[in-house]
């Protein structure tokens, strides 16, 4: 007899955002709660605007103690900033992983959907999204130019896909965003999240950060 397959599909706000999870597979309801206690270990642990984050001992000169997540992340992201030539980096906003951490929350609850047996699924955490099983999902994004339209760009399978605006991203040497909006799309959210960055800081030179951590990159004039 073949199991019966259950789908399910729950939003918190959490990250600064609405993180929002959807999924089919046997257990979905019970798989969806362990994936949003990871997200809120991310939270916790990464969060600027938490005063008993690691983003705030980080800034008052505490390394001990770190979340091994945020550790990861820290890694993670100094490989970014090698690959892109500086353009990334955290320590520059005062170690604001903001720029990262949703696309590694997203990560972190696909992880966990996987080892419960879900089929396939949708995590979306405020436009950082990974998509996962043998479902295509139809990709849409935002404009700057047209902010209140969804700009219909494909369909996707088992790939992370994460958007910025220009607006409010810090040139670590001091210049502007040459772009209006970048599109990243990777094998992982961290990855996609992380590069949108670089990508609108230096739009010349996105397509090659891209091809050196095995993303692609759409942008915005």
């Amino acid at each position: 007899m073949r199991a019966t397959c259950d789908s399910a599909r729950r939003a918190r706000p959490l990250l600064g955002t609405l993180v929002e999870i959807r999924v089919r597979g046997s257990g979905a309801h019970a798989a969806i709660e362990r994936a949003f206690r990871d997200v809120e270990r991310v939270h916790r642990a990464m969060s600027a605007q938490e005063s008993t984050s690691d983003i705030a001992r980080l800034r008052a000169g505490r390394w001990a103690g770190l979340d091994p997540w945020t550790r990861h992340v820290l890694e993670r992201a100094d490989e970014i900033r090698l690959a892109t030539d500086g353009l990334f980096d955290a320590a520059c906003c005062g170690y604001s992983l903001d720029g990262i951490a949703k696309g590694f929350a997203v990560d972190r609850a696909v992880d966990r959907l996987l080892d419960a047996g879900m089929e396939a699924g949708v995590v979306n955490a405020g436009g950082d999204l990974r998509v996962f099983g043998e479902a295509f999902e139809s990709l849409h994004v935002r404009t700057p130019a047209m902010p209140g339209r969804l700009v219909h760009v494909g369909k996707i399978r088992d790939l992370a896909v994460a958007t910025s605006a220009g607006l409010g991203v810090v040139h670590p040497r001091g210049g502007k965003c040459s772009a209006q909006g970048a599109t990243v799309m990777a094998p992982d959210c961290m990855t996609a999240d992380a590069l949108t960055k670089p990508c609108l800081l230096e739009p010349y030179a996105a397509h090659g950060f891209a091809l050196r951590v095995g993303a692609r990159v759409l942008l915005q004039a």
